[in-house]
């Protein structure tokens, strides 16, 4: 496909004056402008293209508001906006037709006497703006409503009036289903079958398998042959096989997409033959990375690429294809910056895409793929637009016992090469997860951090995911342990090369993170001048406890270790039973509404720290969540760590 133009139109319709260009200055911009959350996510175009919505949060909003816009030969128009609440939380949302969208709304509840979460799934016209619940309430008051209503199945693009949800809607012994939905009436598709907590459907909406636990003791997948009958491999995810995905299905009943590795190192990806349970053929594989999933083809479900990560994520094409030349337009008009394709609209005319160079906050942008037109989105972050980010720098070191652990080290900003790093002053910021990674990019915590001169060491310690299953799996019950150790090993590292001053050294991290800083003071009491904890994990035990009460629970936390067998392990490497072992000031943050970590783990930690007379300041975040994103609870982050570590690393 030839695109003949391009021309570029900048979007300040969606609030005058929201943007506005920082110029150049010496001191660093405030808390707020790194603190703020993202400007815009989830944008969508509609099945026409001739509207899109947005999640737009304008600085001088507390939450996000959810706008749809109309482009009229006047000019762009917003028809219709509402704004989230600190207790109300907007969720997944997707067009169905022009004038109808779905959208999800989420709560922290308490059902049946446990912390949950609840949410409710609406049908809206924009025009109207009127929400019209998808489920109906029920009359009884021994019937309780569906808890999770927004397991979306397929859109069912061809489909005017239905979509497929997945639910149970009998209480605890209940089994997952798949119907047709919309608001006058639900379907059943496919009854609940013990052990599946998730169908997959081909682009069609054809059911095409199943995946769940069994009993708490082990995985079950299914797959359905070309008859729609139901063919049990769950041997296939049995423990210890090799890793095997599916990444998506061809229209072709007797094929899927599959991650595996079978073998090779990494997982790869094939095609797998459903008749005969074996691999048609291997389609791509990368040294350094799992392949996370792969790009169809909308008319048939064909292969068109797949997606991996070497620092950043990645593509590759398998030939030429519209996704392909719509990226290569951008980034002709972009040149030098990386080009993300979104999504398409329906019917293929319009694609909104992500746009990021470096470490600069990015933006989105819609193509009219037929007229060449390009309309842009303001930054993510306004405020640092034309200010000095810092460089990443891709590094390795190696762990004690061998192993290469991969990491990135950011310089504050006009640092060019990691040899003008001299004895700075250092944050070591483990992610969070633990089967999660980091990747190159743009991170409003790590710009902010050597905004204010110190240097940042990230590291995919192992138990992070994406570098195949052998180093997922090292990680293991090995939490405050070996996965510990990689991350006092990079520190040491930073230490050994000279970039970071062994007294100005701090950790801090969320979640796992904030687990991995508390342990690092633990385990570690002379090598850390301070710690920082956000949403974090410190009684092991208790963790564990609580997860075996949710479906799936015991089986998770089989990765961490078993409340009896390794209880003495458990106790040993929570550090909410260790804070005699701290030496250095402590800085807590929790949110009150946190449903991934119950904030009685920090509130643990807290009665620690306390009854061993230990230096700590704890924060309840108001309504808050697990991820720093209602209010302002991230500038109230960001305040208290700047201060914090100017008082600990004497900076």
């Amino acid at each position: 496909m030839i695109f003949r133009k391009l021309f570029i139109v900048t979007l300040g319709v969606i609030s005058a004056g929201m943007t506005s260009l920082v110029l150049a200055q010496t001191a660093p911009p405030g808390v707020e402008a790194y603190g703020r959350m993202p400007f815009f996510k989830n944008v969508q175009i509609s099945p026409s293209g001739k509207r899109f919505f947005v999640f737009a949060r304008p600085d001088d909003a507390g939450e996000y508001a959810f706008m749809v816009f109309e482009n009229t030969p006047e000019g762009l128009k917003n028809i219709y906006s509402t704004l989230q609440t600190e207790d109300l939380r907007l969720n997944r949302s997707f067009w169905k037709r022009d004038d109808q969208i779905i959208i999800s709304i989420k709560a922290p509840s308490k059902r049946w006497g446990t912390e949950t979460v609840e949410t409710r799934l609406f049908s809206i016209d924009p025009e109207e703006g009127e929400f019209v619940p998808l489920f109906r309430n029920p009359r009884s008051e021994t019937v309780l409503p569906v808890q999770i209503q927004d397991r979306i199945t397929n859109r069912l693009k061809d489909d005017p009036e239905r979509i497929l949800v997945t639910y149970y809607k009998d209480g605890l012994s209940g089994l997952y289903s798949v119907y047709t939905n919309n608001a006058r009436n639900h379907k059943t598709v496919k009854g609940g079958t013990r052990g599946i907590d998730y169908w997959y459907t081909d682009g069609t909406g054809r059911l095409r398998g199943g995946w769940g636990i069994l009993h708490e003791k082990k995985e079950k997948l299914l797959v359905f042959t070309a008859d729609d009958k139901a063919k049990d491999i769950s041997h296939r995810v049995a423990e210890g096989a090799p890793s095997f995905r599916f990444l998506g299905f061809p229209h072709n009943p007797e094929k899927a997409f599959v991650a595996s590795s079978h073998e090779t190192e990494t997982d790869a990806l094939y095609v797998y033959d459903i008749p005969t349970d074996s691999f048609d053929e291997q389609l791509f594989v990368s040294d350094v990375s799992d392949v996370y999933g792969v790009v169809q083809e909308s008319s048939n479900g064909a292969a068109l690429g797949v997606t991996f990560a070497e620092d950043e994520g990645e593509v590759h094409w398998f030939g030429d294809n519209l996704s392909k030349d719509v990226i290569l337009a951008i980034d002709k008009a972009y040149p030098g910056h990386d080009t993300t394709l979104v999504s398409f609209n329906q019917g293929e005319s319009h694609a909104v895409f992500f746009l990021e160079k470096g470490n600069i906050p990015g933006h989105y942008g819609m193509f009219d793929i037929q007229s060449g037109t390009i309309v842009e989105l303001p930054s993510q972050y306004p405020d640092l637009d034309a200010i000095p980010m810092g460089e990443s720098f891709s590094v390795s070191y190696e762990a004690r016992d061998g192993l290469e652990i991969p990491a990135f080290v950011t310089l504050p900003p006009g640092m060019s090469s990691l040899e003008q790093a001299q004895n700075l002053p250092f944050v070591i910021l483990p992610h969070g997860g633990p089967n999660a990674r980091d990747f190159a990019g743009f991170d409003w915590e790590v710009q902010f951090l050597v905004s204010r001169g110190y240097g940042v060491l990230q590291m995919n310690f192992r138990g992070s995911s994406g570098y195949g299953q052998a180093f997922k799996e090292a990680g293991d019950r090995e939490w405050g342990q070996a996965m510990q150790d990689d991350i006092t090993d990079g520190a040491s590292w930073i230490i050994e090369q000279g970039y970071a001053d062994a007294d100005r050294l701090a950790i801090l991290g969320h979640s796992y993170g904030g687990y991995a800083a508390l342990m690092g003071v633990v385990k570690t009491p002379d090598l850390y001048q301070c710690a920082v904890a956000h949403a974090p994990v410190t009684d092991l035990p208790r963790l564990i406890r609580h997860e075996n009460q949710y479906v799936g629970g015991k089986y998770w936390t089989r990765r961490i270790g078993r409340l009896w067998n390794d209880r003495e392990m458990l106790r040993e490497n929570s550090p909410a039973l260790r804070a005699d072992s701290i030496k250095v000031p402590v800085l807590l943050f929790h949110g009150e509404n946190d449903r991934v970590v119950n904030i009685d783990q920090s509130k643990r930690m807290v009665s620690g720290l306390k009854r061993q007379d230990k230096n700590y300041k704890y924060i309840e975040l108001g309504e808050g969540t697990h991820y720093l994103d209602v209010g302002d609870n991230r500038v109230t982050f960001l305040r208290e760590v700047e201060s914090f570590l100017m008082g600990c690393l004497n900076s």
